[in-house]
Parts: structure tokens; sequence; C-alpha cells
């Protein structure tokens, strides 16, 4: 683990910019929940000041399975807990084994402790290809990121995160062992890292002069992972696409896969549009991977993420899948522009906190 705990330094911009997206969430729950009317079908997973706008949504499923494991039956109307990977919820469950009561308080904790540990170790991973100062800063949007309140909530984004950005940072230093069992963990926390293997292996490919090695075979630990979990989801409810079915409850079934009055144009809202800005946004900030000279096993993340999500049939959530895609702020973070330098952290801010009041009153799906 010298990979990880080495040469590791809390940096007193990213510790800054960490507590001011920390105060800034509670703000926007304490504006939440005293001053606005919250949607009538808006529920919470926990009550009580705060925790009951960080314990929100999905996090309801999260909370099930830490403390009752995954059920064969929907759980709420035709929504299924199998939709949901293991490890996050695991960890709450033993976390929170001393405090049954309070497991909420715990997915919280555990989310916002991932997560600083995560913009640690993206500095670091960054430091090569940006400089200290700039990979510094680039975390420090990742904080402040207009969909970044879900890292502070009891969802897996920030575990996955943390596991993400270690899996390269192994592979970087040659830990290709690490390397492996970090991408298993990402699996493990959430399906949609099945598909980092993809750059992780161009990077691994670089390394040895593009040319096969069998100690790139660790990266076979992520998929034998998922093929883990879906034989456990296979024996609990019978079905080896339990996972995918489940998706459906979502409306996620795969492109071109809506009737016609469930199309975009069908259907469209200012939150349609505001999902179609945002998928726009993730697309523009492509343009400056050649400007930046990114590596492809990096331009390749976001690249991926975008296909997840279109390939799911719906935009919604697409601010906070392809947030996850680490490399966008590196681009952001090499502007020198005076927007990029001045206006956009005040912008990216003020999207954070109100984005954040949107999700606490429901009128915002993370």
């Amino acid at each position: 683990m010298g990979l990880i705990v080495g040469d590791l330094r809390l940096d007193g911009g990213i510790v800054a910019m960490f507590v001011v997206s920390r105060l800034l969430l509670v703000v926007a729950a304490v504006v939440a929940e005293a001053f606005i009317s919250p949607n009538p079908n808006f529920t919470h997973a926990a009550g009580g000041p705060l925790i009951q706008s960080l314990a929100s949504w999905d996090a309801g499923y999260y909370l099930g399975i830490a403390t009752g494991g995954y059920h064969a039956q929907p759980v709420v109307g035709a929504y299924r807990d199998v939709a949901f990977a293991p490890l996050y919820p695991a960890l709450v469950g033993v976390l929170s084994i001393p405090w049954a009561a309070y497991a909420s308080v715990v997915a919280v904790l555990v989310s916002n402790v991932a997560f600083l540990f995560a913009l640690v170790l993206l500095a670091r991973l960054g430091t090569p290809y940006l400089g200290r100062r700039r990979a510094a800063l680039a975390a420090g949007f990742m904080a402040i990121y207009p969909f970044a309140s879900v890292f502070g909530m009891a969802y897996s984004e920030s575990l996955f995160l943390l596991f993400v950005v270690a899996a390269f940072l192994a592979a970087e230093t040659r830990h290709r062992a690490w390397a492996g069992v970090f991408l298993a963990l990402a699996v493990l926390t959430r399906i949609q890292g099945l598909g980092l293997i993809l750059p992780l292996w161009i990077l691994m490919l670089r390394q040895d002069e593009w040319r096969p090695r069998w100690s790139q075979g660790w990266l076979l630990l992520g998929p034998l992972a998922l093929a883990g979990f879906v034989a456990y989801l296979a024996a609990l409810t019978g079905s080896f696409t339990a996972i995918q079915d489940a998706q459906a409850a979502w409306r996620r079934t795969g492109i071109g896969s809506f009737s016609s009055d469930t199309t975009v144009a069908a259907r469209f809202t200012p939150y349609q549009a505001a999902l179609l800005v945002t998928l726009a946004w993730s697309v523009f900030l492509l343009v400056f991977v050649r400007v930046d000279r990114m590596r492809p096993e990096y331009w390749l993340v976001p690249v991926i993420f975008i296909a997840e999500v279109l390939a799911s049939g719906t935009l919604e959530s697409v601010g906070r899948y392809t947030m996850l895609a680490f490399p966008y702020m590196w681009i952001l973070a090499k502007r020198r522009s005076l927007f990029a330098r001045r206006t956009w952290p005040l912008v990216s801010a003020g999207l954070f906190t109100a984005i954040a009041v949107a999700t606490f009153t429901g009128y915002w799906v993370p």
C-alpha cells in the first residue's frame, strides 16, 4: 500500500475547497429544509435536520441494502435494489454495526471521508501532467463542480472516485496487481467502472512499448468481480440478467427503447433542457483534449462515461455520471483565460449550491 500512503499531502488549497464545498452543502440543506416547499413526491431515507437532505433519493436503497441485504422482489413499487452495486452499502453496513440506528449518518461520513481522500489522490495523479499547483486546483474544481453535491450524500460516488483514481495511480506507478484490485473495487462500487479496463490497459500497453504482458492480466479482476456479483444475484433472484432487468424501472433500457410519447421531443421541459446543456458541456470540454495533448488513456475516460449515459437510454443523472470522469478537471485547470481563472470557480460554486438546493427539495434528480 506504499503507493497510496506514501508522499500524500493535504494541500491547504484542497482542504479549503473541501471545507467550502461542505459549508455550501450545509447552506443548501438549511435553505431547502427551512424555506422551500419540497416536491410532494419527494421522500427521504432518514429524518432529522441536514441528514434528511444528505440521505435522500437513492440513499434509501443503499441504506436498505446496508441494513437488510438484497431482496429478490421490488422494494418500492417496481424499483429493485439489485440495480445497486454492493461495496458501498456493505462498507456502511459493517461500519454502522455499533450504531445501527445511525446508519444514515455513517453513510454520509463514509462518502465525505472517501471524497477527501479521492481529492488528495487526484492531485497526486495529476501532478506529472499539470504540475502540483494546477493538479491541486483540479482537485478543488472537483469539490465545487456543479453536480458534486452527490459526493457529500449517502451515495457511492465518492468511494467510486477514490477507487478509480487509485487504480490509475497504481497503474502509473506500475503496481499492476493493485491496479487490478482497485479496478475490481471500483466495479463493485459502481458497475459503470467496468469500462475503465480499456484506458487502464492502454496505459499499461504504453508502458510496455505496446506489447502484451502477463502482468496486464491483473485488470481481469474487474470483470471477474462483476461476474461474482452477477452470480450472487442469479442465486438470489433466479436470473443472470437481474441488474439489467432492474434498470427498466428507471427507464434505462438502451438507446432507441422509448416509445413515441416518451421521447425528448415529446416531453421537453426546462429540466430536459438542463440535461441536454449538461451533455453538450461534457462533449464540448473534449475539444481541449487535443490542445492539451491529453493521452488516450485519459481522454477515453470521459468518452466512455458519455457513451454509457447514452447507452442507458435516458439523460437523467447525466451530470453525476459524466462528473466522475476526473480528466475533465484537468482540462478546466489548464485553461488560462480570465473566465477559467476568475469566473468559472464562482459560477461553478453557484451552480453547485443551486443544484444542491433543487436536489434536497426533490426538484432535481442527482
